[in-house]
Parts: C-alpha cells; sequence; structure tokens
C-alpha cells in the first residue's frame, strides 16, 4: 500500500495518476473539491478505481464511500438546534479552495430554515469576538486559533462563544473540557471502503455522520 498526497493540487493530482497507471491491483482517490478530475481517473482501469471521502456528480460510475457535506452539516445543525439558539450569531468559517461547497450549502439551508442570524467569513484575522457569537470552524488550525483569541479576550467558553468543530479526533475530547463536534466515522468508512475492494463489490455508500454535543457548546 503507497499512500501519496495531492494538497488540493490539480497539476500534482494529474501526475500522481499518471506516473502510476498499471502499478496498482486498485486506486483509492479522495479528489477532494478538485474540478474535472474525472477527465484524469478515466485512464485508469475503471474496475479498478475507488472513490473516497467526497464524491462528484462525474464521478457516479465508480464505486465509493462518501460523505454527503449538505445533508450531514444541516442534519448535525438540526440535532443542535436547542444549544444553538443560545446564541445571538452562528458563523461559519469557510475556505471555498480547500472545503466541500456542500458545507457551505448545508450551512446556509439550516440557518434558512431556522431564522438563525448568520455569516460566513473565510479567515480569522483581525476578527474581534463577540459574546453571543457561534463559531463553525472546519479545520483544527482555526480551532486553536478561536480558543487562543477568546483567552486573550477573556472571554468564555460556552458562556460567550460557542464552537463546534468538524471532524471528531481524540484531542477535541479534551481540549478545553471536550469540543462539540459534527464528524463522520472514519474508521467505519476505512473498513467499508476495506471491505468493497477485498470483495470486488460495487456499491455507493454515503457514510455515517452525527453531532458530539461537548463542553464548547
Amino acid at each position: 500500500v503507497d499512500i501519496f498526497f495531492h494538497h488540493f493540487n490539480f497539476n500534482i493530482f494529474s501526475k500522481l495518476i499518471n506516473d502510476n497507471v498499471g502499478n496498482y491491483s486498485s486506486y483509492v482517490i479522495m479528489p477532494a473539491n478538485l474540478k474535472g478530475t474525472e477527465n484524469i481517473i478515466d485512464r485508469l482501469p475503471k474496475d479498478k478505481v475507488y472513490i473516497l471521502d467526497q464524491m462528484h456528480k462525474e464521478l457516479l460510475g465508480y464505486p465509493s464511500v462518501h460523505q454527503n457535506f449538505k445533508k450531514d452539516l444541516y442534519q448535525g445543525l438540526k440535532s443542535g438546534l436547542k444549544q444553538i439558539k443560545n446564541y445571538q450569531k452562528a458563523i461559519l468559517l469557510y475556505r471555498e479552495e480547500h472545503q466541500p461547497k456542500g458545507l457551505l450549502e448545508g450551512f446556509n439551508l439550516f440557518c434558512s430554515h431556522y431564522a438563525i442570524q448568520n455569516e460566513t467569513i473565510n479567515t480569522l484575522n483581525n476578527r474581534v469576538f463577540s459574546s453571543g457569537e457561534l463559531y463553525i470552524i472546519l479545520d483544527d488550525k482555526n480551532l486553536i486559533r478561536v480558543i487562543k483569541g477568546l483567552k486573550e479576550q477573556h472571554l468564555i467558553l460556552a458562556k460567550d462563544i460557542g464552537i463546534i468543530s468538524y471532524n471528531d479526533t481524540l484531542l477535541k475530547e479534551i481540549v478545553e473540557g471536550g469540543i462539540t463536534t459534527i464528524s463522520t466515522n472514519f474508521n467505519l468508512m476505512g473498513q467499508r471502503l476495506a471491505e468493497m475492494i477485498l470483495n470486488n463489490e460495487f456499491a455507493q455508500v454515503e457514510n455515517p455522520n452525527g453531532l458530539i454535543i461537548r463542553k464548547s457548546l
């Protein structure tokens, strides 16, 4: 088993596939949010390709274990509606170049359905935190930046500022007494994909996702 990283760079993605045509018995590909990946993946034997994590409509001819980001974020926020309503404003920290568009769509749909005042930002630079804000944070570096910023402004987590982080980790069980997360089950994702490869199975599986409420909300 060899692992290669494309770092959201289409040229690297293309080179990795072109350099490895015919080298492997199976190809597990994470296309992320790159455009036009179907044209590159088409160079591989179709019966040896599996799509993982993000799914594009152009890749529906391949077996996959994937997340439904729009539905998952919407349902996760809906599960925490009671707690979310303790805050005056929900703020999504979202960068289009690295994150699935479905997360933005799910956030906007939730806020629209439940009349939640909201804002979408792409950076924390020069951000001044205000009591009553709830931050939905999609990456771990910005999670640490928010926590650090709250301490600098002497704001209290959960009481003044709420945090929901995307993707659960062991660290989030511990940091600041526990960070609330919306997360897919990554262990199950890997297990299910391995079964598909070993059994030469064609399936398109939405991996389960849920809200884990901890002290940050």
